[in-house]
């Protein structure tokens, strides 16, 4: 799968930590400051990911795609229909990224082909 990480430089480790998850699992990561629905990078991707270091809102999702975002309040995806928290924490941190991860390795999720 290919996913375009949109860049967050107030939480730029935990950026690449989610970078660093999805490319050692076989996936490939196209990363950016911004979205566009019509760039060149938006248009390869499967999925658009972001990091938001706020509570989830419905604004600046990427609409027609699957989308992946990381807020201070837990993991939100359209994978299921409507914006659905599937992943709660407390706060964004590197351990709460280290706890999503290895709940997503036990469920084979966001494995490469």
């Amino acid at each position: 799968m290919h996913y375009l990480i949109l860049e967050n430089e107030q939480i730029e480790e935990l950026t690449y930590n989610v970078v660093g998850f999805l490319w050692d699992n076989g996936n490939e990561v196209s990363i950016q400051k911004r979205y566009t629905n019509n760039d060149k990078y938006s248009l390869e991707a499967d999925c658009i990911v972001s990091l938001e270091n706020k509570c989830f809102s419905m604004d600046n999702l990427a609409k027609s795609k699957l989308f992946l975002r990381f807020c201070s309040d837990g993991v939100y995806s359209n994978a299921i229909p409507s914006p659905y928290r599937i992943f709660e924490y407390k706060i964004l941190n590197k351990h709460t990224l280290a706890a999503f991860f290895s709940w997503c390795k036990k469920l084979n999720l966001f494995e490469g082909k």
